[in-house]
C-alpha cells in the first residue's frame, strides 16, 4: 500500500478538493492573538446532488498552522458528509424499520434516538414527523463500540441527505450538527467526534435546565489573559456539568456594543476546553456583528445567495427579536438565530448563568473539571448505559490524504439543534434533572425548560 499523500494535496486552484485557503483580515477590535483562515471548497454540486459547504473557517489564539488546518478539515468535514453514491450499495437503504429486521438487519432500537417532546410535534406545521417501525427513510449502516453492524436513520448520519431523489421521503431528524469529525485517522476523528458529542450534550442539558454550577477564574487559565490582549471583551467561564469529561461555556461581552456572544468546548485538558470555549465566543461575537445593521455582511450574504435565505430573523431596528422568535421561539429555525435573539436586551439577563453562577467562581484547579483522557470517557459512557456508534464517510480522494471523516453518535445524549429543534422529548433531561437534584418532580412541559436559546451559533 503506497504511503498517504500530504493534506496540502488537496488544496488546489483548479482541481482541489480546496480551491484555496487565505487569511482573513484581522477584525477590528478582536484580540491581537485572533488567527482567522477561510477555506473556498469545490462547488461539488456540480457533480450531482452533493450541496457541500462553499466556504469552511478556521480559527486560533496565534497558531497560523492551526487555523489552516482547521479551515481545510471543517471543508473536508462537510464535502464528505455530504456525499451519498449515485447508486446504494448494501451499507445503505431507502426502508422501514420493520423492513430492515425482516431482511435480517440490525437497526437501532428506535428508544435510543434523539426525539422531540409530543407538545413540540403539536406545532402546526411542526415539520419533523415521528420516527416509528413502518417510517420509510433512508438507513446506513454503522458499527457500534462492540464492531457490531447496526443501521441508523440516515438523518443522524449524513448532513443534506435529503436531496432530490430522496425528497419524498419525511423529515426525521434536523440536521445533526454533533458529531462529525475530521481527524488524522479513523481513531483520532471518532475520539473528536465523542468528545464533540459530549459537549452538547452538556451545553443542551444545563441550558435548557438552568442547571446550577461554578464559574471559573479566567486569569487562573494558563495562556487566556494572553490569548485576549488587545480586545476590550469581558470574559466569564462557567463549568457546564458533565459526568462524562470536561466541559466549559465561555461568554464574552462587549460593552462598547451591548453584544452578548457565547462558546463552548469539552476537551481531555480543561485549560484547553476553556480557551478552546472562548475563542469560539469571540469567533461568535464577531458573527453577531453583521447581525446589527440591515446592511451587515450577514444581510448581505444572504441577499447575494452566499447565506440560505429564510433562516435569519428579519432584521429588526429596534431588535425586538424576541417578539419574532415566537412563545416557544419556534420561529428560530437556524443556529444563526440564536444570536439575533441576543440583539434584544430583555434576553441579556440569561447573562447570569455566566456572570453570576450559583455556585460562585473558583480557579481552575479547584473547579469540578479533572482532566480525563479517552479511555476514561469511553469507560463512563459504557458505564451510563451509552453505546457509540460510527460510520466513516470519507471520500476516495480524501483517503488518498492521513485525514477521515467519521459520524460518531452516542446514544441517550442530546444533540444540539436551532431553539425551534431541540429534543425535548428526550429521557436524558428527565435524568438529568432529578440524578443531579436540579428539580425534584420534573414532567418535560415546555414551562420546565428554558426555550430561548444561548448566545451561539
Amino acid at each position: 500500500m503506497s504511503a498517504p499523500l500530504p493534506v496540502a494535496v488537496l488544496v488546489d486552484p483548479e482541481c482541489g478538493v480546496i480551491r484555496s485557503v487565505r487569511d482573513v483580515p484581522h477584525p477590528a477590535g478582536a484580540p491581537t492573538a485572533y488567527t482567522g483562515m477561510t477555506a473556498a471548497v469545490a462547488d461539488a454540486r456540480l457533480l450531482g446532488d452533493w450541496p457541500a459547504d462553499r466556504v469552511s473557517l478556521g480559527t486560533s489564539f496565534d497558531d497560523p498552522d492551526r487555523a489552516w488546518i482547521a479551515a481545510v478539515a471543517e471543508g473536508v468535514e462537510r464535502y464528505c458528509g455530504n456525499w451519498l453514491p449515485a447508486e446504494f450499495g448494501d451499507d445503505l437503504a431507502v426502508a422501514t424499520r420493520a423492513d430492515l429486521l425482516g431482511r435480517g438487519r440490525t437497526p437501532i432500537d428506535l428508544s435510543e434516538l434523539p426525539r422531540f417532546a409530543d407538545w413540540q410535534h403539536a406545532r402546526t406545521g411542526f415539520p419533523y414527523a415521528r420516527l416509528t417501525d413502518d417510517t420509510p427513510t433512508l438507513w446506513s449502516k454503522c458499527v457500534d463500540d462492540r464492531g457490531e453492524p447496526v443501521w441508523l436513520p440516515a438523518s443522524l448520519v449524513h448532513l443534506n441527505w435529503r436531496q432530490a431523489r430522496l425528497r419524498h421521503l419525511p423529515r426525521i431528524h434536523h440536521l445533526n450538527y454533533a458529531g462529525i469529525a475530521t481527524g488524522q485517522g479513523v481513531d483520532d476523528a471518532r475520539d473528536r467526534g465523542v468528545i464533540e458529542v459530549v459537549e452538547r450534550d452538556a451545553l443542551e442539558v444545563w441550558w435548557h435546565l438552568d442547571g446550577p454550577t461554578v464559574g471559573i477564574d479566567p486569569e487562573s487559565v494558563p495562556g487566556l489573559i494572553d490569548d485576549l490582549a488587545g480586545a476590550n471583551l469581558d470574559v466569564s467561564l462557567t463549568v457546564m456539568p458533565s459526568e462524562f469529561a470536561p466541559a466549559i461555556a465561555a461568554l464574552v461581552h462587549d460593552p462598547v456594543r451591548g453584544l452578548y456572544a457565547a462558546g463552548f468546548s469539552a476537551a481531555l485538558d480543561p485549560a484547553q476546553a476553556a480557551r478552546k470555549a472562548v475563542l469560539e465566543a469571540v469567533h461568535t461575537w464577531l458573527y453577531t456583528q453583521g447581525c446589527t445593521d440591515a446592511d451587515g455582511w450577514v444581510f448581505r450574504a444572504v441577499g447575494e445567495g452566499l447565506m440560505a435565505a429564510g433562516l435569519q430573523l428579519a432584521f429588526r431596528p429596534d431588535r425586538s427579536y424576541l417578539d419574532a422568535a415566537g412563545p416557544e421561539c419556534e420561529r428560530i429555525v437556524d443556529l444563526g438565530a440564536h444570536v439575533q435573539v441576543w440583539l434584544d436586551p430583555r434576553v441579556h439577563e440569561e447573562a447570569r448563568r455566566f456572570t453570576a453562577p450559583v455556585g460562585g467562581v473558583l480557579p481552575l484547579n479547584e473547579a469540578p473539571v479533572p482532566r480525563v483522557d479517552m479511555p476514561e470517557v469511553y469507560r463512563r459512557l459504557a458505564a451510563g448505559g451509552h453505546r457509540v456508534i460510527t460510520r466513516d464517510l470519507t471520500t476516495s480522494d480524501v483517503a488518498l490524504t492521513p485525514l477521515r471523516v467519521v459520524r460518531t453518535v452516542v446514544t441517550g445524549l442530546v444533540p444540539n439543534a436551532p431553539a425551534a429543534f431541540s429534543y425535548f422529548g428526550m429521557p436524558r433531561f428527565r435524568e438529568c434533572a432529578l440524578d443531579r437534584g436540579w428539580r425534584s418532580r420534573f414532567d418535560g412541559r415546555p414551562d420546565e425548560f428554558t426555550l430561548v436559546p444561548p448566545p451561539h451559533m
